[in-house]
């Protein structure tokens, strides 16, 4: 199985190595763009959130290097120094893997839903620069729907499913208490909205920046103040808590800038972007707590363990559903070209009695009844592929293949 998954997520590094190999959505053009031209590459389509970035590429036979070394060339980076920080799976193992990641069984904050909608959109971004191809296309559409069928139909926790959701309760087990407090979050995108709206939730006065270039309606939860991206410092006096989460990859809070704020006694900053978003230095200020996400993670409560088994269960089904997909692939065009037989054969037995019954309708009638025909041998054969091992179905593929064969000789 010509699959491969490279890449770097929270159990291999932390933040400041992840951030090396996170991409803006220009980036992530140009990247496809590159891989399209390689010798090798049929398709490729890249994930990239605050917790990983995860290359996912269909090959050929033609492909010969390694694709630790891609992945590093594709940022500018040293596989000799950063290597060690990638996992590379192949085949199977690229597949369960995905599917898991899909369940949000690989994510830190275990079954968030954000997963879902980011690998929708990267397999969306891939293709809309020609980069996907039909086995990865099938790959992530059939990940994703095992994925939603987790969401809808098992129990898995319901609460910390987000960054700025584990990040606020997190610090709300630290002793923290919004209601009332003035907070500043900085972005508003997804993430930004999110966090603005879950402070808003527990009473919260919330300021949200937004940018005086960007023209139309700005998506803004309505009980926030907005204030323009520049003015960001002018407020941070006024904040107790502020939250930054935007897809830049410059920072939105400075150490030596925070020097000329009148900041209040132990302002708390959370930084909930990859890249980093806020200087480190941040955090040595004298009075000054810095978060980032990798200090929210969930334990997995002892409740869930059983929800998380039959998860488990289903992405396996679904995975092998997906390999018995891509072992038979090559056998569909041969399917087609039997129903096509069937049809023409069923066409040739009632000829004559059409001929003599509807001749006036005699070509629609065919048309219908060929139509009908192939439909149901395809149905047939599918059936037969969903419930026998592949080589058991090539066998019956070879058998009706062979017997039209013998009868045209």
């Amino acid at each position: 199985m010509d699959i491969t998954m490279v890449g770097i997520d929270y159990t291999d590094a932390g933040l400041d190595i992840r951030g090396k190999f996170s991409y803006t959505k220009r980036e992530q053009e140009k990247m496809i763009t590159a891989l399209r031209k390689k010798e090798g590459i049929s398709g490729c389509i890249l994930l990239s959130t605050c917790n990983r970035t995860e290359l996912v590429l269909s090959r050929t036979k033609e492909w010969e290097r390694e694709e630790r070394s891609l992945f590093c060339e594709l940022k500018g980076q040293s596989v000799e120094e950063y290597g060690s920080y990638l996992h590379l799976r192949r085949g199977m193992d690229a597949v369960k893997d995905l599917f898991a990641l899909a369940g949000g069984l690989k994510s830190q904050i275990l079954g968030e839903d954000q997963i879902l909608t980011q690998m929708k959109d990267a397999a969306d971004f891939s293709r809309k620069f020609f980069g996907t191809d039909k086995i990865l296309e099938t790959l992530f559409r059939m990940a994703v729907t095992a994925g939603k069928e987790i969401k809808t139909n098992i129990n898995l926790p319901s609460s910390n499913r987000s960054a700025p959701l584990a990040a606020i309760s997190g610090l709300e087990q630290k002793g923290a208490a919004f209601k009332g407090e003035r907070c500043l979050v900085i972005g508003n995108g997804a993430m930004g909205r999110l966090t603005a709206q879950l402070l808003l939730d527990r009473g919260a006065d919330v300021t949200v920046t937004i940018r005086q270039y960007r023209s139309g309606i700005v998506d803004v939860p309505v009980e926030a103040a907005r204030i323009d991206y520049s003015k960001r410092y002018e407020k941070l006096p006024e904040c107790r808590y502020v939250f930054s989460a935007t897809a830049s990859p410059n920072t939105t809070i400075t150490a030596d800038k925070l020097d000329a704020c009148a900041l209040q006694e132990n302002t708390v900053f959370v930084d909930l972007a990859v890249p980093r978003d806020i200087e480190e230095a941040v955090g040595g200020i004298d009075g000054v707590t810095l978060y980032d996400i990798d200090d929210f993670g969930v334990e997995l409560p002892e409740e869930t363990k059983q929800s998380l088994a039959q998860a488990r269960q289903l992405l396996e089904a679904k995975a092998a559903e997906f390999e018995s997909w891509y072992d038979a692939r090559d056998v569909v065009p041969m399917l087609l070209t039997i129903s096509g037989q069937a049809s023409e054969d069923v066409i040739a037995r009632i000829d004559k009695k059409l001929r003599k019954s509807v001749p006036e309708q005699q070509d629609f009638v065919e048309d219908m009844v060929s139509t009908a025909v192939q439909k149901v041998v395809n149905k047939l054969m599918f059936a037969v592929r969903d419930s026998v091992d592949v080589s058991t179905f090539r066998e019956c593929v070879d058998a009706m293949r062979e017997l039209y064969e013998e009868e045209t000789e």
